[in-house]
């Protein structure tokens, strides 16, 4: 199965419609007479693979690439080139069985590549070829006059020719890009370093200065969690009380209530037992009475000492002495005082002490009683008894009459204590409930009181009062502060707000310069250590790839050295040949671009790292009956046959999946040009062949032949024939 299904040009140089050649077979000749436009093929063979440069397609620019029209054919605007290849294998990593690569080109010089119709960049495709094993030089796609380009080329094109084939140029351009790479990375690290040590200086000098603000932020965060901690603790606190102490639990209440009604009652029972009776009214009548008798019996009594006295002091008188006048008087006089007192007085065994005193005393001025009127003063006092005896006896009656309602008024008085003493039972209940409520009043007010207090205290620190209330409903920040340290709380927010006021107010702008300069250091410092890990990789990369290229490289090498000694000989019918590695190391190296050239410009060229490297390959040749000091001193043709040799030589060791040959039978002779054939017959079953020729031994060995003509148009046309439905 071809691996190169097909090309499709239109626009394309001299092929101004649309052109489809398709390569059903393993050999396809390509021919036509000069000037036809068969080289015009190989030119898109070479743009659609990559080639930037219009003098690499024989063109003076490339918009010299696009069909520019004739007298008979107008120009186009646009050239495009596409190939279609098979892709069972996954040659390309694309999820298909075909891949069509296309280029196109517009006159304002836009150039696209596309992958089944999904653009692609330049340097993305390369790589994908290069795994392919295709380029756009080299020796799998030789233009016309240059069949002796592997002779012609340095050795460090030679190497890199070998490389294509082996398909070491995707790790050759894995290592330039890491090589480019790693040079612009250690120029960023020298970049980043410089800004990172002139930064540091300033840097150090803001960071002095920031600690100032680093301490305040510091102060200020502790004493904002401390104040929540603190206030939301209190409120929170006050809160809780607030909620149980609201009202007054209602069976309080419903207590109060039957307290007063049963006071009530009692009250009224009370003025019930309290309101003047009959008993009351007899007892004030019995006092009044027993009152007026003792003031009766006092009289009595005072009578009956006056008459005694005279009767005594009339028995009693001295005879023939003088009679003191002025004593006895002021002794009378005392008695009498003596006497209205008495009257008062209920206790008749008093009186009658009393009495016998007075006697006594009046006795003494009176040595011995008259006898005139002694009898009438007797019966006097006699009388005088008898009427004292008989208020004594009513006396009596009226005492126990008095003792008796006594008896029932203290049971009155006492029933009135008792319930007077009850109702102040109640009423003391009914106090204490007071207090009670009084109590829960005063607490919610002191709650609420104190609650407004942290509010003003909470806005004086210039917070709101909403986010107070928001932190301790959200039950955040309100266990950090117990009754155990706030004391040591207030004191410590105290001593933080003192700070803080002693500190002072600090430039934002600067802190904000001082940040900015820090976040700028720590990403620089940050690019250092990314950059230095990522030379590190990359160093390793490419030291990784030197050995992968080297091995495998070295590997081929010896293979390739023998089948080219073999074609060499088969060629020349004779002689010897073989490539020797040079290793020598030198200032500069050529290198493959990005895009897989081989063109070693300054931008691609790196002094490799290992000093055992292979820097390019050298050809040593011994022809049959002739000698040959330098490649120099070969014939077109010889070396036309050395580089042929060196391309089935790499053919028959690593075949790619094919070779665009322009041409590079013209310089052999008969005999070789049959060799060739032969060559080309032989290695069809592993390499397809596209071979644009003249020669006729070339043409046989094909499978296919495609013939371009040109039309008085000046538009290239193609004719094509299988040679088995020939047959």
């Amino acid at each position: 199965m071809a691996f190169l299904k097909g090309i499709e040009l239109q626009g394309f140089k001299s092929f101004a419609g649309k052109t489809v050649m398709s390569f059903p077979a393993r050999v396809v000749s390509i021919v036509g007479p000069n000037g036809s436009g068969k080289s015009n093929i190989i030119d898109a063979f070479r743009w659609v693979l990559g080639e930037r440069e219009a003098k690499q397609l024989r063109g003076g620019t490339l918009e010299n690439l696009i069909f520019a029209g004739t007298p008979k054919r107008a120009a186009v605007g646009l050239a495009k080139v596409g190939l279609l290849f098979d892709n069972a294998d996954r040659a390309f990593p694309v999820d298909s069985n075909e891949v069509f690569l296309e280029r196109r080109i517009d006159r304002a010089g836009t150039s696209q590549f596309s992958i089944n119709g999904d653009d692609i960049l330049m340097r993305d495709l390369v790589p994908m070829l290069a795994r392919a094993k295709l380029g756009a030089r080299g020796l799998t796609m030789i233009r016309q006059g240059e069949s002796d380009v592997f002779v012609a080329s340095s050795a460090e094109a030679r190497r890199l020719m070998i490389e294509e084939v082996l398909g070491l140029k995707e790790y050759r351009i894995k290592k330039t890009q890491a090589e480019r790479r790693l040079e612009s990375s250690k120029i960023n690290m020298d970049k980043v370093r410089a800004m990172a040590e002139e930064l540091l200086p300033h840097l150090r000098l803001l960071r002095r200065q920031k600690q100032r603000w680093a301490r305040r932020s510091e102060i200020e965060s502790e004493l904002r969690t401390l104040e929540n901690s603190f206030y939301t603790t209190q409120y929170g606190k006050l809160a809780k009380e607030l909620s149980s102490a609201e009202r007054p639990p209602e069976s309080i209440m419903k207590k109060r209530g039957a307290l007063e009604d049963e006071i009530k009652k009692l009250d009224e029972t009370a003025r019930q037992i309290d309101k003047p009776s009959v008993e009351a009214n007899r007892s004030r009548a019995v006092r009044d009475e027993v009152g007026e008798l003792f003031r009766r019996r006092g009289a009595l009594a005072a009578e009956s000492a006056k008459i005694e006295a005279k009767m005594e002091m009339l028995q009693n008188r001295p005879t023939g002495s003088a009679f003191d006048h002025d004593k006895f008087f002021e002794t009378a006089k005392g008695l009498v005082s003596e006497m209205e007192e008495a009257a008062g007085w209920a206790d008749v065994e008093r009186i009658k002490t009393a009495l016998r005193l007075w006697a006594a005393k009046l006795s003494k001025f009176f040595s011995q009683a008259p006898a005139e009127n002694d009898g009438a003063l007797a019966a006097l006092i006699k009388n005088k008894e008898a009427e004292v005896r008989k208020i004594d006896a009513r006396i009596k009656e009226l005492r126990e009459e008095e003792e008796k309602l006594a008896r029932e008024s203290e049971n009155a008085n006492k029933k009135f204590r008792e319930l007077i003493g009850l109702i102040e039972e109640k009423k003391n209940e009914v106090r204490k409930i007071d207090v009670d409520v009084r109590e829960y009043s005063f607490a919610v007010e002191r709650v609420v009181l104190r609650m407004e207090e942290i509010e003003r205290e909470w806005e004086g620190i210039g917070r709101a009062k909403n986010e107070l209330k928001n932190m301790v409903s959200q039950g955040s920040m309100n266990t950090l502060v117990n009754g155990a340290n706030t004391s040591e709380a207030e004191r410590r927010m105290f001593r933080l707000r003192g700070e803080l006021s002693a500190m002072g107010d600090v430039d934002e702008a600067l802190v904000r310069e001082a940040d900015e300069s820090e976040t700028r250091y720590e990403f620089l410092s940050r690019e250092l250590t990314d950059l230095d890990r990522a030379i590190g990789d990359l160093k390793k990369l490419i030291t990784d790839l030197d050995t992968r290229i080297d091995g495998d490289f070295k590997e081929a090498f010896k293979k390739i050295n023998d089948e080219f000694n073999n074609h060499f000989r088969l060629m020349f019918g004779g002689g010897k040949a073989r490539l020797k590695l040079e290793r020598k190391k030198t200032a500069e190296a050529p290198e493959a671009n990005s895009e897989g050239e081989f063109v070693a410009t300054a931008e691609s060229r790196h002094a490799p790292e290992n000093e055992n490297a292979i820097e390019g390959v050298e050809i040593e040749i011994n022809l049959p009956k002739k000698k040959i000091s330098d490649l120099s001193m070969l014939s077109g043709g010889e070396k036309s046959l050395v580089s042929i040799a060196a391309l089935f030589a790499l053919i028959a060791v690593t075949p790619p999946p094919f070779l665009v040959l322009d041409e590079v039978d013209a310089p052999l002779d008969e005999v070789n040009a049959r060799r060739f054939a032969e060559l080309v017959k032989e290695f069809s079953s592993k390499t397809q062949f596209i071979i644009v020729t003249h020669n006729r031994a070339t043409m046989e060995v094909a499978d296919a032949l495609y013939g371009v003509t040109m039309a008085d148009d000046g538009v290239s046309k193609l004719l094509s024939m299988k040679f088995e439905e020939a047959k």
